[in-house]
């Protein structure tokens, strides 16, 4: 009788086996059935990943702001207002501090002026001069309660938040090849006509399209218009040498 068993790949006993075309290996029948169930295990959860992803893409069309550089975008910003925030307080503070010195300076100001102007009602001697004195002097001390002089706010040129920018990288024009090529210059046979070419050897294409070609030996340089039908001789032709 016939012996027709293969050693199965899963149980590595001798079987009458089944192959399995994915991975060219032979199952027995039970680990087969094993092997396919597997397989289709694998096949759903690539479904299941597919159908995933196709709900992320509807998701994103629907709500773009969730995209993932969106989020960054908008981390970085309340990354940068609480920065902003805490150096203002941290200024409000110390200013807070010192107003109460700068108050009290022109408080002992305000009062020495207030004594002059009672002595000057005391005495009642006075003019336009002595007027003219207290006036400005109470204009001093009040454009020094609206604006200090000893405090003042300085604004760094230096930043202290760091800058974002976006950049797009543009799509290449000349990632798209067609299937078939034209023919563009030459294709009149080996020859020295100017719709010929015998050996060329180099070749220059400028940003109007012309092209330029080392015609070996021919001994010239053609240039050939966009579009043109034959070449000109802009450089040799007078045989080598």
């Amino acid at each position: 009788m016939a012996n027709n068993k293969i050693q199965c790949f899963t149980c590595n006993k001798e079987k009458i086996t089944y192959p399995c075309k994915g991975c060219s290996k032979e199952f027995c029948l039970i680990h087969l059935t094993e092997h396919r169930q597997i397989l289709t295990d694998e096949l759903n959860h690539i479904t299941n990943e597919y159908n995933e992803f196709k709900q992320r893409i509807y998701e994103q069309k629907q709500n773009p702001e969730n995209f993932s550089l969106l989020e960054q975008i908008n981390r970085w910003e309340r990354n940068s207002i609480e920065i902003i925030q805490q150096k203002a307080e941290d200024c409000r503070e110390i200013l807070i501090e010192y107003l109460p010195t700068v108050v009290n300076d022109i408080e002992m100001k305000f009062n020495d002026l207030n004594e002059q102007i009672k002595q000057i009602y005391a005495e009642n001697d006075f003019n336009e001069i002595n007027l003219n004195y207290l006036k400005n002097q109470l204009i001093e001390i009040t454009q020094e309660l609206n604006n200090p002089t000893n405090i003042s706010i300085k604004e760094d040129s230096q930043p202290f938040i760091n800058d974002i920018s976006i950049f797009l990288s543009k799509k290449s024009n000349f990632n798209e090849w067609k299937q078939n090529a034209i023919i563009v210059v030459g294709g009149n046979g080996q020859g020295q006509e100017l719709n010929q070419l015998d050996h060329p050897f180099g070749i220059f294409i400028d940003k109007k399209k012309n092209i330029f070609i080392a015609d070996l030996w021919n001994h010239r340089i053609v240039e050939w218009k966009h579009n043109a039908k034959e070449g000109q001789i802009i450089a040799g032709g007078n045989g080598n040498g």
